[in-house]
């Protein structure tokens, strides 16, 4: 099977710093991945990975206690569409 482009959108819920305050971070974007050999799963694992390496180099803080407040993954069907 061919590879599939996704548009993605994911935001966390989590604690961070020593006063533990609750924060919610996010993003959103495009992956091209191959659904015959990556699931839904892997590339939301990748994506929270992502977010949370990305959380730390801005804020030198972690992102703790965290839980997913939205993921949504969807094929990117107006790519290449007219």
């Amino acid at each position: 099977m061919a590879a599939v482009e996704y548009h993605w959108i994911i935001m966390l819920n989590g604690t961070a710093g020593p006063g533990r305050e609750q924060v919610m971070v996010g993003n959103h974007g495009l992956i091209t991945r191959d659904p015959a050999v990556t699931t839904r799963k892997d590339i939301a694992d990748e994506l929270i990975a992502s977010l949370r390496d990305a959380f730390l180099a801005r804020t030198g803080t972690l992102l703790e206690d965290w839980t997913i407040a939205n993921f949504a993954l969807e094929p990117n069907k107006l790519a290449g569409e007219q």
